[in-house]
């Protein structure tokens, strides 16, 4: 009766904590990049003067790491955002550049951009990225918006590089 009893006891315990843990094994992670290029063009205007604004949005769909697992996503953990600046030339200056995430705020603001500082991996809240992770993850999307000023007019393009850890229930 006590064998019978103890393996009553370890059957209900498996049962209560097993569907829990063999879910968690058909867990995948993986790291991957999560890039995007957002063009600008500041035009020397009366109306804006020498502001820039410029709007493009993430898609999850578009990393051929994630694509397979779009329906299956768990978490998405961004780590940090490299961002490059290209087509700046000598003499061209950003004085400032913001990143806003749409239903998130402002992930950072960067100063004194030139050709030869165009690449930076700038100090980010831990906070903004977790929310961001979670917005991209539910909307499978983030729009991203940089704003900022310049020296004069000019045409660059703003890369993003968002690394990220991604959770996926590989048996979802």
């Amino acid at each position: 009766m006590k064998k019978t009893m103890t393996m009553l006891l370890l059957a209900t315990a498996i049962l209560l904590t097993g569907c829990d843990w063999i879910k968690d094994l058909g867990e995948v992670d993986f790291d991957t990049d999560l890039a995007v290029t957002i063009p600008v063009t500041v035009q020397n205007d009366n109306k804006t003067g020498l502001n820039f604004s410029a709007s493009k949005e993430l898609r999850l769909a578009d990393n051929e790491d994630v694509e397979p697992y779009l329906e299956k996503l768990r978490k998405i953990d961004l780590k940090s955002v490299l961002v490059t600046v290209t087509g700046l030339t000598s003499g061209q200056t950003i004085y400032s550049l913001s990143l806003d995430a749409t239903g998130v705020g402002t992930l950072f603001t960067q100063n004194n951009i030139t050709s030869s500082s165009n690449s930076f991996t700038p100090q980010v809240d831990t906070e903004k990225l977790k929310q961001a992770g979670e917005k991209l993850k539910n909307d499978r999307k983030l729009v991203l918006t940089v704003s900022g000023t310049s020296s004069g007019p000019m045409v660059f393009n703003i890369g993003l590089v968002f690394k990220s850890k991604i959770t996926a229930g590989a048996l979802d």
